[in-house]
């Protein structure tokens, strides 16, 4: 098994493509040439001192919303919550992905994860791609809410196999095997830096082995408006830049609420 939808597999292109871009705004050319080498980026500072707190604030006061709302089958909020879509959709992160991306991004899915201290499940290496209706062209942004290292389960990554494209998979879309592709290495975040990442990438997450340490983590994919969707994905879709020119993705506005950031 490769992906989700094995009908779509002769459609979908799912090998890496590497970035063009030789006068990015936010992100270094160095830092482009590591992401095309490695499938990720160094942490970069995405929240300053001020909108950390905010942002913190906000997952406490909803995340037992966010998880009723998911007791019975996973549905991305950002569409619907107006802090969770001002997060995903703030200037310095689209910045940086419009240096990645291009100028019209999306956002088709979202995840809040909080892991409490001694959790034990965690740990399978997959691909995000496998489980997209798309063709594999999708950052990833994971933001730390809370610092994140090894001792409280932060993602560990598989470099350079994105370049493999979309490989062999369990019905449970981990990787075969992972091993054999290379040698694993964690991805140690502080609290408001963000990690950009390939949806092809391998990386796990593993267990929080601390004691008294929550691991919080907020997940955004994005994709350029130019790559068209199947399968419905683009029911959770928010505009983050520029316009749709094809009209596929039927972007929703930003939720009636309070902004998150001035």
């Amino acid at each position: 098994m490769l992906t989700r939808y094995p009908e779509l597999e002769s459609e979908l292109k799912l090998e890496f493509e590497p970035i063009v871009n030789d006068r990015p705004k936010r992100f270094s050319r160095a830092q482009i040439e590591q992401y095309n080498e490695q499938g990720f980026m160094d942490p970069v500072r995405l929240l300053n001192d001020d909108e950390l707190k905010r942002v913190q604030k906000y997952f406490r006061e909803n995340e037992a919303a966010m998880a009723e709302k998911n007791k019975d089958e996973f549905i991305a909020l950002h569409h619907e919550m107006a802090g969770l879509y001002d997060i995903t959709t703030k200037r310095l992160t689209v910045e940086y992905l419009n240096d990645l991306i291009g100028p019209n991004v999306v956002c088709h899915t979202s995840q809040f994860i909080n892991k409490p201290p001694g959790q034990t499940q965690g740990g399978d290496h997959h691909q995000d791609a496998t489980f997209n209706a798309l063709d594999a062209r999708c950052v990833v942004v994971w933001l730390a809410v809370e610092d994140a290292d090894a001792e409280n389960g932060c993602m560990w990554f598989i470099p350079g196999t994105h370049k493999l494209g979309v490989v062999e998979c369990t019905k449970g879309h981990h990787v075969v095997n992972p091993r054999q592709y290379g040698k694993e290495i964690p991805c140690e975040v502080k609290a408001g830096y963000g990690v950009f990442m390939s949806d092809l990438l391998m990386h796990s997450s593993p267990a929080n082995r601390s004691k008294d340490r929550y691991r919080p983590g907020y997940t955004c994919s994005y994709v350029a408006a130019e790559v068209e969707p199947h399968e419905e994905i683009e029911r959770w879709t928010v505009q983050c830049s520029g316009t749709d020119v094809d009209g596929w993705w039927k972007a929703h506005a930003r939720p009636a609420g309070a902004r998150l950031f001035e």
